[in-house]
């Protein structure tokens, strides 16, 4: 029986997480495929229980359900309670296990030398950039949601760092920060993949700035759950080079 993981979220057409962990399963030849299953807050609880069946490895989880997905599992991991947010979970018998995996894949993507950083959104991805640059050292920082958008412009003078984790440009040509903020000295990292590069990455890397797209945490978080689910090595040149066909060469 061929087994199922799937992808839990709403609005996630855009996702590249299929064509990876499809490569992934027929790289290692595992009898398994990924779908995804877009669902609304209402029949969310309905479609984790549904994780307990038999032929069924798990899911990733992603927005806006990664807070409300904690709550409807048997047991969370460490960085779970960490964070109170999972983009990862696992099936143990009938026993649902909550983790997350973009925490490290998010401490793997930072810049070094970071002490100053702003990071825009209050969701799962945003916990895990304010949870990553903490461990790193980052001594000031400040967290920006949409109820505090005002203080963009000040909070963007003094930082060497802006994380962007809203989906703000997925799917488009918006940007959550305006031109004129950006300067060569701000590094950038936008969680958006899709375009790849965003238009928050075209403008920052346009002014002189250093700037990478989600490209590599996608692929690093997809990894780690994969072997969460198979115990087995990700077999990361097959995704990468699925990643590459989907989005295109430039990340």
């Amino acid at each position: 029986m061929t087994e199922l993981a799937v992808l839990i979220g709403h609005g996630i057409g855009y996702s590249a997480s299929p064509a990876m962990h499809n490569a992934a399963f027929a790289a290692l030849d595992i009898d398994a495929r990924y779908d995804l299953r877009d669902v609304p807050a209402p029949a969310l609880a309905g479609e984790i229980n549904a994780l307990r069946g038999d032929g069924r490895i798990g899911a990733n989880v992603t927005a806006p359900h990664k807070l409300a997905a904690c709550h409807l599992v048997d047991e969370v991991g460490p960085e779970v309670r960490r964070l109170g947010a999972t983009n990862t979970i696992l099936r143990y018998g009938d026993r649902l296990v909550a983790r997350n995996t973009d925490l490290a894949a998010l401490a793997a993507e930072l810049p070094t030398g970071v002490t100053r950083a702003v990071v825009l959104g209050s969701g799962g991805a945003s916990r895990a950039a304010v949870t990553a640059l903490r461990d790193a050292g980052c001594a000031q920082l400040v967290v920006i949601d949409r109820a505090r958008w005002a203080n963009l412009t000040g909070a963007l003078t003094t930082v060497d760092l802006l994380i962007n984790a809203t989906p703000i440009g997925t799917a488009s040509d918006e940007s959550p920060v305006p031109a004129r903020l950006l300067r060569a000295d701000l590094r950038v990292l936008d969680l958006v993949y899709r375009p790849s590069p965003s238009r928050l990455v075209r403008e920052a890397r346009s002014s002189g700035a250093q700037a990478h797209g989600g490209a590599g945490m996608l692929l690093r978080q997809a990894a780690l759950s994969f072997t969460l689910w198979t115990g087995r090595e990700a077999p990361l040149e097959a995704m990468r080079d699925a990643l590459r066909a989907a989005l295109g060469e430039v990340w």
